[in-house]
């Protein structure tokens, strides 16, 4: 959350409600000031909704942070060694289309696993859970994580990304911008921690190392910042 948007913790602002309500339960109150204390109110109402979904976002990137971490690392060597097969020698004409639909279907699940909006009957919030791609895993975090109903929603996901991707509105490489994203935040990071001081012009060979670092990487429209999510993905990928 920005810190233009940012609004005080939930048991602040409850505080703020109780304060608002009892002065508006008042009889001698000024009609100036009741009007003010009720758009005051709905401002906290408002605040309290924000404040009570983010916190519980936080909650859920926490309990599916490592189900999240391992089913990225697993996802990605099996697309490493997806390309690696397609890249070798001995392929036959028979086993490409197979090999290729098998990299696909990898990628598949990482945009699945790295994805954080989309449709499925409408918006897809961050305050619902995340359906692990292999229950086994899940279900150390999830009692329910290999329910029928849950491996219905699975597929569900899957379907939807799959399409998205096919139709060109999802990443087609995700491992790839997955990695160009990590590099430019370490150029980044770098880049700051060489800044001279204030007045003080970078000269030389450091400013062109500096700009050579940062050429090229391009910014990542698909992977947005959240507070919650990019927690993980800093840590591993």
């Amino acid at each position: 959350m920005s810190s233009s948007s940012a609004v005080p913790g939930v048991q602040k602002i409850k505080s703020s409600l109780r304060q608002t309500r009892r002065l508006l339960a008042k009889d001698n109150l000024a009609a100036d000031v009741r009007i003010e204390t009720e758009r005051r109110l709905r401002s906290l109402e408002s605040d309290l909704a924000k404040a009570e979904r983010t916190r519980q976002e936080r909650t859920l990137a926490v309990k599916y942070h490592k189900v999240k971490f391992f089913e990225r690392q697993k996802v990605c060597r099996k697309i490493k060694h997806a390309k690696k097969e397609l890249d070798g020698t001995n392929v036959s004409p028979e086993n490409l289309s197979s090999l290729r639909e098998s990299l696909f279907s990898h990628r598949v699940d990482l945009n699945y696993i790295l994805v954080r909006h989309f449709r499925l009957n409408g918006h897809y919030p961050k305050t619902r859970k995340y359906i692990s791609l292999f229950p086994q895993e899940a279900a150390k975090v999830d009692s329910g994580a290999g329910s029928s109903d849950t491996d219905k929603q699975r597929s569900e996901l899957r379907r939807l990304v799959r399409e998205a991707m096919e139709k060109g509105k999802m990443d087609a490489e995700p491992e790839v911008t997955m990695d160009k994203r990590r590099s430019q935040e370490e150029a980044m990071e770098w880049q700051e921690a060489s800044e001279p001081p204030a007045g003080v012009e970078r000269k030389g060979k450091r400013k062109e190392v500096v700009a050579s670092k940062l050429k090229g990487v391009p910014g990542d429209a698909f992977f947005e910042a959240s507070e919650s999510d990019d927690q993980g993905q800093s840590d591993d990928g």
